[in-house]
């Protein structure tokens, strides 16, 4: 007896072979999407179209496995560097890898930025003598002592002291990323408290240890960090990520030492008598000129303990940019509620207008394997989709055994994750929507028309369906409002300075593109060029500076900016003929080019004919000024 063929439910049917519901707008943009990503990825399909650029930057740690492959990572898609001190005793011994980064950035011609990150109070069980481990078994005691001597199978040891001393009953102690479990039973002394074992196992030296419950009464910037941090801004790295930050204080008591460290250089330099020479970064053949002007690295907060997300809004409106760090912030919070923290933590770091990196265990499996779980995959993709600027890779790099290929795959699954921008973020800024949230978060000025203009430029880029959106900037605050307005379309920035270059690189989707067009020079009172900084002593009576611009021509601006993208990435990302936003915060220097939004193409044969002209007039005119040191422009602030 033949058995009626059951009738499937609407749900079970394949979402592609559904008939379109004309009803729903929605719906038929969903299945677009899907429709193209398959078209994509079909490279027999007459609908294949290559991928556009990624938008998502790729943050790569160096290690064994990575460091002699620096260039070639550059090449697969790398936009910024980590370099974790937290096992480096000798900061100096970090020069030759950095001095490679920028020797294979600047041959390459692709800025790439640096993230230095400092250990922090990181918290370790000491060694257990001559045995390389111990049992800890389930239901039974054992005792934690603050102690510099090795432990034994009774007694966990532990340097740091002030981890004891705020212990009580019923708090958790957690050893090896949350892999072993201690519950305190009693306290012993002010030294020593003795703990159940929840969950055994074995513990090796100088595994971490984590008192979710408590707030560690221990300086976010250890000695170690102070003099790592110095390098850093010696080296000048673009970020600095600060570890185990609980509470806003402990980034101020960072961006203090950057001023310390700023102050003693200058000093440095007026006693040598040396103001316009190169800096104490030379080693890494930076100049004072690449940098902009009261140069520190950008502080990365790295959110890993509970007692931050309690202060979250104030963290956020002191640093320069958040990590979501899940590691360690899967160990002190429970797993589940990771998810949820950290697309909060995206959407707040994205409403303040600040970068946002989500890192751990991204594509962990690939550290072996040449293709990641698909867990892994999903897991990078919806870090996209929430809003991420970066992704991170940590092991994978460090120590894999497929470090290219990581990368690859990584950049990959970002440019599909991209392609579904339906999904993106709940809702674009907008500047009607969450501005008291904004600004409270932002946490400093911004200039009057900053953001309606960012809210035109991208309304502009939509409705106009340009190819890119060009931003001019010399602080680098413009391209980063746009970029948080999430346009589907590339953002090229132009920049005079390179350290803003190489800073830009690590937000979401910004080109950032090197150009003398808004190149700014001082000339002394006798008429000689001189540094780009101001004078050390503004009392000096011989050496008076002024800071003026090469050409305030807006139409050689946007000629010779336009000749620096073709030269940069020839029509990689902008084609000739196509159609482009400019846009433009305010600079003083520059009035006509200040809270501009203009709509063109990008240029034809004819006009690139008009270019060179316009460039090399202005650059006979320049000349000319210059020599006969007529200029009597006034000091002009730079912002935007």
């Amino acid at each position: 007896m033949d058995h009626p063929v059951p009738t499937l439910p609407p749900t079970a049917i394949p979402l592609l072979d559904r008939p379109a519901r004309t009803s729903s707008p929605a719906l038929n943009a969903s299945a677009q999407v899907l429709h193209d990503l398959v078209a994509r990825n079909d490279t027999h399909s007459p609908e294949h179209k290559p991928a556009p650029p990624r938008r998502t930057k790729i943050v790569v740690t160096l290690g064994p496995a990575s460091i002699p492959k620096i260039r070639e990572l550059i090449i697969a898609g790398v936009n910024c560097f980590r370099l974790n001190f937290s096992h480096v005793t000798d900061p100096e011994s970090q020069t030759p890898v950095v001095e490679e980064i920028r020797r294979a950035t600047r041959e390459l011609n692709i800025p790439v930025a640096i993230l230095g990150d400092l250990g922090g109070p990181k918290i370790r069980c000491n060694d257990f003598g001559e045995l390389p481990s111990i049992p800890l078994v389930t239901g039974s005691t054992i005792r934690l002592v603050s102690s510099t001597s090795p432990g034994d199978p009774s007694t966990i040891t532990t340097p740091i002291a002030p981890i004891l001393r705020v212990l009580e009953p019923s708090h958790r102690v957690l050893l090896d990323d949350g892999a072993l479990v201690l519950r305190v039973t009693r306290r012993i002394s002010e030294s020593e408290v003795e703990c159940l074992i929840v969950v055994g196992g074995t513990l090796k030296p100088h595994k971490g240890i984590n008192v979710p419950d408590v707030k560690l009464e221990v300086p976010a910037v250890t000695e170690k960090d102070k003099r790592d941090a110095k390098y850093m801004f010696r080296m000048r790295m673009e970020y600095v990520a600060l570890s185990f930050v609980q509470t806003p204080e402990d980034v101020e008591g960072l961006l203090e030492l950057f001023r310390e460290y700023a102050a003693e250089e200058a000093k440095e330099r007026k006693a040598a008598g040396n103001e316009g020479a190169v800096s104490a970064a030379s080693e890494n053949e930076e100049h004072e000129e690449d940098l902009e002007e009261d140069f520190r690295p950008h502080i990365i907060s790295k959110i890993e303990r509970p007692q931050a997300l309690d202060c979250i809004d104030d963290i956020i409106r002191v640093t320069d940019g958040i990590m979501v760090a899940r590691g360690d912030l899967g160990v002190e919070v429970s797993l589940e509620q990771v998810p949820v923290i950290q697309k909060i933590l995206i959407r707040k770091t994205n409403l303040a207008e600040k970068p946002v990196i989500t890192a751990t265990q991204m594509l962990e499996s690939m550290i072996n394997s040449v293709t990641p779980t698909r867990a892994e995959v999903s897991d990078v993709s919806n870090a996209v989709l929430d809003g991420t600027d970066a992704v991170m890779l940590s092991g994978e790099t460090a120590v894999g055994l497929h470090v290219i290929e990581t990368v690859k795959m990584m950049s990959s699954i970002c440019q599909s994750a991209e392609s579904g921008a339906l999904y993106m973020q709940p809702r674009p800024l907008k500047a009607d929507e969450d501005d008291e949230v904004r600004r409270s978060l932002r946490g400093r000025p911004v200039s009057e028309f900053a953001e309606p203009v960012a809210d035109a430029a991208v309304a502009a880029a939509k409705e106009a369906k340009a190819s890119a959106i060009i931003v001019f900037t010399t602080s680098g605050d413009m391209p980063t409002y746009v970029s948080k307005r999430r346009p589907t379309c590339p953002i090229i920035s132009i920049t005079p300075t390179p350290s803003i270059q190489r800073r830009l690189s690590l937000l979401y989707g910004i080109y950032p593109i090197l150009s003398t067009a808004m190149r700014l020079r001082s000339l002394t009172a006798s008429g000689g060029v001189a540094k780009l900084k101001e004078d050390e002593n503004p009392d000096h009576k011989h050496h008076t500076h002024h800071r003026v611009p090469l050409n305030r021509n807006t139409d050689v601006i946007y000629a010779q900016s336009e000749r620096d993208i073709i030269h940069s990435c020839g029509e990689n990302i902008v084609q000739s003929g196509a159609v482009v936003v400019y846009c433009a915060g305010y600079h003083g220097p520059w009035p006509g080019l200040s809270n501009t939004l203009k709509l063109a193409r990008f240029g034809s044969e004819r006009q690139r004919e008009l270019w060179v002209e316009l460039v090399d007039h202005a650059h006979k005119v320049g000349k000319a000024a210059m020599s006969a040191g007529a200029s009597k422009d006034s000091v002009m602030t730079k912002s935007d």
